[in-house]
């Protein structure tokens, strides 16, 4: 059964992130469940996005063709769901250690695989990159929604549950082919190392940018659902909050194209700095309902600005060459080390300041502001 690249893009992301609409949010639930405390809680979660920050270079360095592409995410995908299978038989510390480094080792590594192979498309058949992302996002908003009600009226264990059925999902996408395949920039030619897409002009600004803006996410995704559940919330109203975050996000995915798609990377950029400092001064603020909502709101331009003017970036402003190594290091880098690094802190901050974490995640992007106020590269390329 043939699919043409966009319903096969489109399917994964839905299923993979409906698997991630699971770990995201309640992953530190079911660490809570298995016996872990938070301050335990926040090292795991910490030295998961180093691990995935290890990951994702360590496995994207060894992707230098479109030809990778989809053997590496068949057997991610295969890796992954033996890692979080074994999450059923071994919830010592030393185990809930070991299995979390694996599994953000090779599960993680499946997106920035994904985001390559859609940043080929972008370019040889003109994909539209939003239309098909929104579907994830869709995907995490019904994950959201279902494992909330799920983990509150069944327990937490339907957390791990839920994880390893989309992986099982996943496995069995990732063996069906995609009509046309990849192809390379041109004829022969092989993408750039890790290392000359990192001494590309403009890549340590951006990958600077980009890591403030979504490591200022560390707490919220880390810890908002064990302070929102401390504060009286449930884990379906929690999962309700999560669902309407997603619910912004692809709002702004599904007409990029026609309200944005002119835009380069920088004023994409600058728009999720303004986003994320509203939002988690207001998460620091309160958390009154009304208030939630509108910070959750703030979502669409905190994350999905920040990410459409990193693919932006990667996609129409670097060199066709650049696009694998740009990837990886934009995942390893940006959504891997430093969301790592705050989510270790916000795990030792928050026995002391609880909510009021969310203001230091506004102090870190504050920066952004004056990176941006050049052009991330002295040319602009205009896709």
């Amino acid at each position: 059964m043939n699919m043409t690249p966009a319903r096969w893009l489109s399917l994964f992301f839905a299923v993979y992130f409906f698997g991630f609409g699971t770990f995201l949010p309640f992953w530190s639930l079911w660490l809570q469940g298995a016996g872990a405390e938070a301050e335990f809680i926040g090292l795991l979660l910490g030295l998961g996005m180093a691990a995935r920050c290890v990951g994702n270079l360590g496995i994207m360095s060894r992707v230098r063709s479109a030809g990778h592409l989809l053997p590496a995410i068949r057997w991610l995908g295969l890796l992954s769901l033996l890692v979080f299978g074994a999450f059923y038989g071994w919830q010592t510390s030393l185990g809930l250690l070991v299995l979390t480094l694996l599994a953000n080792l090779v599960y993680s590594s499946l997106i920035p695989a994904g985001e390559a192979l859609a940043s080929r498309y972008i370019v040889q058949v003109q994909l539209d990159y939003g239309r098909a992302r929104l579907w994830g996002s869709a995907a995490f908003i019904v994950a959201s929604l279902l494992v909330g009600q799920l983990s509150a009226r069944l327990g937490s264990q339907w957390i791990l549950h839920t994880m390893v059925l989309s992986l099982v999902l996943l496995l069995l996408l990732s063996l069906l082919p995609v009509v046309p395949g990849p192809a390379e920039p041109a004829a022969g030619q092989r993408g750039d190392s890790v290392w000359q897409a990192l001494c590309r002009p403009g890549m340590g600004r951006f990958l600077l940018v980009t890591s403030l803006l979504q490591g200022s996410h560390a707490f919220y995704y880390g810890f908002s659902s064990l302070y929102w559940q401390q504060q009286g919330y449930d884990a379906g109203t929690i999962g309700y909050l999560w669902g309407l975050g997603v619910l912004a996000e692809i709002l702004v995915f599904m007409f990029y194209k026609r309200w944005l798609g002119h835009l380069t990377a920088r004023p994409l950029l600058m728009a999720g700095m303004i986003c994320a400092l509203c939002r988690w001064l207001l998460l620091g603020a309160t958390t009154e309902p009304g208030w939630l909502i509108l910070a959750q709101v703030l979502h669409a331009g905190s994350f999905g600005f920040t990410h459409l003017g990193a693919v932006r970036y990667i996609s129409s402003e670097l060199d066709g060459r650049a696009v694998f190594g740009g990837q990886a290091l934009y995942a390893a880098v940006s959504s891997g080390l430093a969301p790592g690094l705050l989510l270790m802190a916000s795990g030792l901050l928050y026995p002391w300041l609880q909510g009021q974490t969310f203001w230091l995640m506004a102090l870190a992007v504050l920066p952004v502001a004056w990176l941006l106020t050049s052009p991330l590269q002295r040319q602009q390329v205009s896709a």
